[in-house]
């Protein structure tokens, strides 16, 4: 508390009680560099400026996750039991087990993403084992689907496989085990969420469970009710 709280609060009061000299004395010694307009800021600007500067929010809960999460091909030895439906000693439990980019395809779409295409969403989800790729035939199953059955089953090619970061998009060609994906064209045989693999006998990744409430509530309708469909459809996805 002494060498991390104690200079924080220290140069956050002297900045909102604008002891210039103090703080600016502060910044000097702990490398704060504030350039163009940032330099007329005063009072909470000047804080908030001075913590994105000093320690930035993003970068510190980046450097978190790396050093403090497992790795994929850590976390997966032991959260198989949770993720996999199957006997935890078929082929693929062992692939997600294994956390491996040259094994069988174990993939789980989470969500839908809606795309600037009009009523096209992705399918954003997470490798587990094996590589993803533009082009790969593999089997769709969805949450209703049974090993050896063939309700809720389509086996398609992958349209294209998209990184998503943030609000922007980029086509690759492949992505390996151990990222998240986002795939055009698996959006006509997927509500939701469901599982992609290349191995027949595969049983389904378990559905993720969500603890949370909706923050806001919103009422929307359509202008016309020959749309209505197509509404009820697009909120099935979200």
């Amino acid at each position: 508390c002494q060498f991390i709280m104690t200079p924080i609060n220290q140069l956050m009061r002297a900045i909102m009680d604008d002891q210039k000299e103090k703080y600016e004395k502060m910044m000097t010694t702990l490398g704060i560099v504030l350039k163009g307009d940032d330099k007329s800021l005063t009072g909470k600007p000047l804080m908030k400026r001075t913590m994105q500067i000093w320690i930035n929010a993003a970068d510190t809960l980046l450097s978190m996750i790396c050093t403090k999460l497992p790795s994929p091909r850590t976390a997966q030895k032991y959260r198989v039991e949770n993720l996999y439906e199957g006997p935890m000693d078929d082929e693929a439990a062992n692939a997600i087990r294994s956390c491996n980019k040259d094994g069988p395809l174990m993939m789980y779409v989470s969500k839908m993403v809606p795309t600037s295409d009009k009523g096209r969403f992705y399918a954003f989800g997470r490798v587990f084992s094996g590589t993803i790729a533009t082009g790969q035939k593999v089997r769709i199953q969805g949450p209703h689907y049974k090993p050896g059955g063939k309700e809720d089953l389509n086996v398609k090619s992958i349209q294209r496989t998209v990184l998503m970061m943030g609000r922007t998009t980029e086509q690759i060609a492949d992505v390996p085990c151990g990222n998240t994906v986002a795939l055009v064209g698996v959006d006509q045989y997927l509500l939701k969420s469901g599982t992609l693999t290349t191995l027949e006998d595969a049983h389904n990744i378990a559905d993720m469970k969500y603890s949370v409430s909706p923050v806001v509530k919103v009422a929307v309708k359509v202008k016309d009710g020959k749309e209505l469909p197509k509404l009820v459809e697009g909120l099935k996805k979200l």
